[in-house]
């Protein structure tokens, strides 16, 4: 009996564990593969959505995940730059409930950056679905330069994400 009582709680435990694990297993041939993957579990957002809601002061964060030199040649103001290679260990972002939008580059940083963050549970992302040439050239008025003010700013406090595997 006593055996029982201590293989059992251990057996539980482990079928919990492997329950709340999240791994399909899958490979890819090439990045574009893993690129293209994203993009197909992934919601998008156009250029004219994302004006309304700047215009709108509608509730959003923005995501820059291109590498500093592209961030700092240009950016749309109050976009909140972390590199894609950084996004998961950063402590920019803490409001999982807000609209975050995720520009990126051409190479398709912006789907696996939306990705991320959704296994992060950020609840409610988009990948903005155009080039940052695109936005320059059609909103020049909404082009900052520079690293902007986010880089001067304390690290924003982390919300908690829960205790269990549902959360």
């Amino acid at each position: 009996m006593k055996f029982l009582k201590i293989i059992f709680p251990a057996i539980l435990s482990i079928v919990l564990f492997i329950g709340c694990v999240q791994k399909d297993g899958t490979t890819y041939e090439s990045i574009d593969g893993m690129v293209a993957a994203a993009k197909a579990n992934i919601q998008t957002m156009g250029m004219e959505e994302l004006k309304t809601l700047i215009d709108n002061h509608a509730p959003i964060q923005i995501v820059d995940c291109r590498e500093d030199y592209d961030f700092m040649l240009g950016h749309i103001p109050g976009s909140i730059h972390i590199p894609r290679g950084l996004l998961e260990f950063s402590n920019k972002l803490s409001n999982r409930r807000i609209k975050t939008l995720v520009i990126g580059n051409e190479m398709g940083s912006g789907a696996l950056a939306v990705q991320s963050l959704e296994l992060l549970k950020y609840s409610d992302c988009y990948m903005l679905d155009f080039s940052w040439f695109d936005w320059e050239a059609t909103y020049p008025e909404l082009v900052e330069q520079g690293m902007g003010e986010a880089a001067a700013s304390e690290p924003v406090k982390q919300e908690s994400s829960g205790g269990g595997c549902g959360d």
